[in-house]
């Protein structure tokens, strides 16, 4: 008797381990589909204290003013609006004082999908994923 319910509690665990990892797989094959995220890894010695994110050649674009920190890493999510395709850009400012534009999706019809950026001293890098 001791046995089975051994053998039951360890066959629900195992189980309950087989769905946590299949919903954590789920969630990553959808993430691309999800509402436009950016992520900014800001790894140069100057603290980023804008952000402006927004859709090229209209008026829609979200200004972030919460600083980020030499080697702090943030997520934004913009509620930008478009009808057709387009492109998103990302405007941002150093302490002193110097901007920079990048692309973060170079097209888009359904503002979905992710862009991560890291910023080093030497340049920034743009890696996309969207849609």
């Amino acid at each position: 008797m001791m046995k089975r319910r051994f053998f039951i509690g360890i066959s629900i665990f195992s189980m309950g381990i087989v769905i946590a990892l299949g919903i954590g797989t789920i969630s990553n094959i959808l993430t691309p589909f999800k509402s436009f995220l950016l992520t900014v890894d800001n790894q140069s010695d100057d603290e980023i204290s804008s952000i402006e994110i927004g859709l090229f050649h209209t008026d829609s674009k979200e200004l972030f003013t919460d600083p980020i920190k030499k080697g702090e890493t943030k997520r934004f999510k913009p509620t930008l609006s478009l009808s057709g395709e387009g492109s998103i850009y990302l405007k941002y400012t150093d302490a002193k004082g110097r901007s920079t534009q990048e692309t973060v999706c170079g097209y888009t019809e359904y503002l979905s999908g992710y862009s991560t950026v890291t910023i080093t001293n030497e340049g920034t890098t743009v890696v996309q994923q969207c849609n």
